[in-house]
């Protein structure tokens, strides 16, 4: 009975206009995105690799990922340089270039974007009206009435409707993901495949929420059109209102100072010492003990930085708890995460050159010589899969799991008690 519901629901999306439109518009921007997103993965590259210091620099600077292709998050802002300089202060450069600098004034168009916003409300056209429209043009009573069991029949349209949205959508996914292995630019590694795996996989519980969101308005209303619009008016809230929202709430209740008066603290540090030895070579005091100076300077610069840093990690703690409420916030946090180009990863980094700067500055009172033969060129591993998934990965996954677990239990609820007359 399910197989038959099944076929009839694919079929019927195969013949229907707004499946050709969907296609059509998934084909479109997901070779869009993956050309953009190319692109930018190779010129930033090539900017790293005009960037990477030299045995005698001390600088810390990391290659982009292939992984940013899928989902780009913070890694342009990862690939920006930090170089050790005198007093052990930390001077972040300018970031990798991008390809294309209508990026800072729209939204980045990796397949993140694709899947959250785009293939989301694609979810939401293909499942509005799979039961107040049927209710409408009388097909649902008909098929009700010769003693089809509703659980059968609604497992039968959702197993339908899902199939029919994402397998244009596997189909190019795996179209463009070995024309990007062919690439000779681009090198994957093990790791990277599992990786896209699970975002893949991530992206298919998200589409299916969707997906059941629209049968649950479909299921509680009796006309297409009603639940066309509160379908969207439900869409809009859950991708752009509640994320931003959150943020907006973290903001209030943990306030974070500017970089700029972040700096200027740091600035104050080095004028009040700087000051205070030319008072003292005014005095004639030759013997002023400048290795007191530079590890004052370091020690008050690591206060300020680990104050600001334990304020700006408090923010983005509230903010990632309250947008969780958000399937759409859920999905994001762990396909950055998982792809290495999160907050996760971002923060990861800087304890990294945080680390590196205290063993430069061990060894070395002067930025501008070569470095000693215990100070090693800066390196950095991206995180395991096991550490994401061990970390807050699971949690995001599991958030977004539950969502999708529930929006179905509503559908069935609903359906059970939907009067097909």
């Amino acid at each position: 009975m399910i197989r038959t519901i099944v076929k009839k629901e694919i079929l019927q999306n195969l013949q229907s206009f707004k499946f050709i439109v969907i296609t059509l518009l998934i084909m479109v921007s997901m070779l869009s995105s993956v050309y953009i997103m190319y692109n930018d993965y190779a010129l930033r590259r090539g900017n790293y690799e005009i960037l990477l210091p030299k045995e005698n620099k001390k600088i810390a600077i990391i290659p982009p990922t292939p992984l940013s292709i899928f989902v780009k998050g913070l890694d342009e802002t990862m690939g920006r340089s930090y170089r050790i300089q005198f007093g052990g202060q930390i001077e972040p450069g300018s970031t990798q270039q991008s390809v294309n600098e209508i990026f800072k004034l729209f939204i980045t168009p990796d397949m993140l974007y694709i899947i959250k916003v785009i293939l989301s409300l694609c979810a939401i056209i293909f499942s509005f009206d799979m039961i107040s429209g049927e209710k409408v043009s009388k097909t649902l009573s008909l098929a009700l009435s010769n003693h089809v069991n509703r659980t059968k029949f609604l497992a039968g349209k959702w197993i339908g409707g899902f199939l029919s949205l994402i397998l244009p959508f596997l189909m190019m996914f795996l179209l463009l993901l070995v024309a990007l292995f062919l690439s000779s630019q681009i090198q994957f590694k093990e790791t990277d495949l599992v990786k896209l795996g699970l975002f893949f996989l991530s992206g298919l519980i998200y589409l299916a929420f969707f997906l059941s969101i629209g049968l649950f308005i479909s299921a509680n209303t009796s006309l297409p059109t009603s639940s066309l619009v509160i379908s969207l008016f439900t869409w809009t809230l859950i991708v752009f209102v509640v994320p931003n929202l959150g943020n907006t709430v973290a903001r209030q209740l943990s306030p974070v100072p500017s970089i700029q008066q972040f700096e200027m603290k740091r600035s104050q540090i080095w004028i009040k010492e700087i000051f205070m030895l030319i008072q003292a070579k005014k005095k004639g005091d030759t013997s002023y003990p400048y290795g007191e100076i530079f590890s004052k300077i370091d020690t008050e610069n690591n206060m300020v930085r680990n104050d600001y840093y334990t304020r700006f990690t408090s923010m983005i703690d509230k903010a990632i708890k309250l947008s969780r409420i958000s399937p759409s916030a859920a999905f994001t946090y762990f396909a950055t995460d998982i792809t290495c180009t999160g907050i996760r990863e971002d923060k990861k980094l800087k304890q990294a050159v945080i680390r590196y700067k205290d063993s430069v500055f061990s060894n070395s009172t002067d930025a501008d010589e070569i470095l000693p033969d215990d100070v090693p060129r800066f390196s950095f591993v991206r995180s395991s899969v096991h550490e994401v998934l061990s970390d807050e990965g699971f949690y995001n996954l599991l958030i977004l799991l539950l969502f999708t677990i529930a929006a179905f239990s509503t559908v069935y609820v609903s359906f059970l008690r939907y009067d097909v007359r």
